[in-house]
């Protein structure tokens, strides 16, 4: 074996397996599964496919057999073939990126695709007439006097793609002008070439060192809409963390365990240590950027109600049927929907009345739920203090980022509210 062709099947076979680690990557570790991802990974099929079949038309040529003969001439016209496809696919990956930055027309891609499948029917015309190619009785492969139309092909589609970049150039940042020109420049020169020399290929080499490129450019986005995410939910567990120290249950609490100093010294200092344990729970959801033990959610409940209890005594009642307890949550999950409960349904009402919190596991899923038979409200309309529904949008965004969970509120007026959580098994809150 030549060192051309040792050369040429080690690259192409290095390419292959790079693309298959870039394919597993994506369907492993990729979140969104959108129309870009889906083109990008077409992207990597083909490729994948073109360096293997090239690779193995390399490898088999000149052997002698009936396997090998199908297997050169079946290897060759895949190179041809897929070669085409791959420039489609492209540019249905460039222009689904850039409708991402703002609305784009569909029809350069339904060009590419008919002058792909022009390209394939004039490969399959060469089967017959071989004016691109020759594989002689040998099984060698040998160019043909019209080799150079079936690269003007390539040539012109990639073309028509380096004039979609420039038409669009105002809605993509310097960083993705800058990977896609490179994209788009080292096949062309690869191919122009590859028209007049004959030996390395450079045409794959060159395709799979683009597509590792873009690969990385669709990492560092997927890095930086992870770091957005993050900062989104810090800031949601400070705005939730704020909302639930408001000044006047600091004052009535503090109110609350002064009174108690008085008359019953040690109640008071029982309050003062869940007091300390509630401002500590809400200091603490700053730090936690991770799901937290719902058994810890609940003490930091249990320290709330203690204090409330105080001050409404006998107008507020809590019933507990927690029959499950081993899973996580985002922290501060709880909490505001019984605080909701509290100042919005049962102290409402000057007969005060009782609250259910409730936890079990079903089939797939874990279910918490929240009941008060308090005053209600009607879901369609917006208080005009903000508060509740600020806090109930914060717990809402963080229960689906974090653990891909739900929260439905129900609630009718002079009747009650219904608030409950369901948080999928299948997320690995266990």
């Amino acid at each position: 074996m030549s060192t051309i062709r040792c050369i040429n099947i080690s690259l192409e076979l290095f390419g292959v397996f790079l693309s298959l680690i870039l394919i597993l990557s994506l369907l492993l570790y990729r979140i969104e599964k959108d129309a870009l991802n889906s083109c990008f990974l077409k992207v990597l099929i083909l490729n994948t496919l073109l360096l293997g079949s090239d690779a193995a038309a390399w490898g088999l040529r000149g052997r002698p057999g009936t396997a090998a003969w199908y297997g050169v001439h079946t290897a060759n016209f895949l190179v041809y073939v897929l070669g085409y496809f791959l420039l489609a696919a492209f540019t249905d990956y460039l222009m689904n990126y850039i409708a991402a930055k703002g609305p784009v027309s569909r029809k350069p891609v339904i060009l590419m695709r008919g002058l792909a499948l022009t390209a394939v029917l004039l490969v399959i015309i060469s089967q017959f007439n071989h004016m691109y190619y020759l594989i002689d009785e040998n099984n060698v492969y040998h160019r043909q006097g019209l080799f150079w139309l079936s690269q003007m092909w390539g040539i012109f589609c990639i073309v028509l793609n380096a004039g979609l970049l420039f038409h669009h150039r105002k809605k993509l940042s310097d960083k993705d002008i800058l990977v896609f020109t490179v994209y788009i420049a080292l096949p062309l020169l690869a191919m122009l070439i590859q028209i007049f020399v004959y030996g390395i290929a450079l045409l794959y080499l060159s395709t799979t060192i683009t597509i590792l490129c873009i690969y990385l450019g669709i990492q560092e986005e997927e890095a930086n809409k992870r770091r957005e995410k993050e900062r989104e939910l810090t800031q949601g567990r400070i705005a939730v963390m704020l909302s639930q120290i408001q000044p006047h249950f600091l004052y009535n609490s503090l109110l609350g365990i002064k009174q108690l100093c008085d008359t019953e010294p040690r109640k008071a200092s029982d309050a003062l240590v869940h007091f300390s344990y509630f401002l500590r729970g809400n200091l603490d959801s700053l730090t936690d950027i991770r799901l937290i033990p719902f058994s810890k959610e609940i003490n930091h409940v249990q320290d709330y109600l203690y204090l409330e209890k105080m001050r409404f005594e006998e107008r507020l009642n809590i019933e507990w049927d927690i029959t499950f307890d081993d899973f996580f949550l985002p922290p501060l999950t709880l909490q505001p929907l019984v605080e909701n409960a509290v100042r919005y349904g049962i102290t409402e009402q000057e007969e005060g009345g009782t609250i259910w919190i409730q936890s079990k596991l079903t089939s797939d899923a874990v279910i918490i739920t929240i009941i008060d038979d308090g005053c209600g409200f009607d879901t369609a309309e917006t208080k005009a203090d903000g508060h509740t529904h600020i806090g109930i949008t914060n717990v809402r965004q963080r229960l689906e980022s974090q653990c891909h969970a739900s929260l439905a509120i129900i609630s009718i007026p002079g009747v009650g509210t219904k608030a409950e959580i369901t948080i999928p098994l299948k997320e690995g809150i266990l």
